[in-house]
């Protein structure tokens, strides 16, 4: 039997409360967007382990290689405005379910009522560490990393 009373309740809980969203680039920020344009008035808690906020990775091997795009104009365009709570420069190492908590590596807890993970993917390392040390060897998946590669290959190296 239809209650419409337990109907409004449940679309009170989908519009308010805490979410918290574990990943703070493309797909992280898409559905916070997508969140607040489906009304969600709540609290939002971005969490993300690198600083400063989401930006495109695809042009880090392309565009900022070439010198087109400076690391820093790669930043993702923002669809509106989240009212959000950012946590950056902090990896999430954990998640308690039991108490609703994202455990941060600084031993911060932050609350959630609903949690979203979007980490996506992290580069492979090389799997020989001491070859991966060696000079020369990059892996290309933050903007600092991409700015590391340009300085290199600008410095003119011999072979590639």
């Amino acid at each position: 039997m239809y209650d419409p009373e337990s109907d409004g309740n449940l679309r009170a809980f989908r519009r308010e409360g805490r979410i918290v969203v574990v990943g703070a680039s493309l797909a992280g920020l898409r559905a916070a967007e997508a969140l607040r344009d489906e009304g969600f008035t709540g609290s939002l808690t971005m969490i993300g382990d690198e600083l400063g906020e989401p930006y495109d990775r695809p042009p880090l091997s392309k565009q900022v290689l070439t010198g087109w795009v400076p690391a820093g104009g790669t930043r993702l365009p923002r669809r509106r405005e989240l009212d959000a709570e950012w946590l950056l420069g902090v990896p999430a190492t954990g998640l308690d379910l039991a108490t609703d908590h994202v455990r941060l590596a600084d031993g911060r807890e932050v609350p959630f009522d609903r949690v979203l993970i979007a980490t996506g993917v992290r580069a492979r390392p090389w799997f020989v560490e001491s070859e991966a040390a060696l000079e020369g060897v990059f892996v290309v998946r933050t903007r600092e990393h991409a700015e590391g590669l340009r300085r290199a290959l600008a410095a003119g190296p011999s072979r590639v």
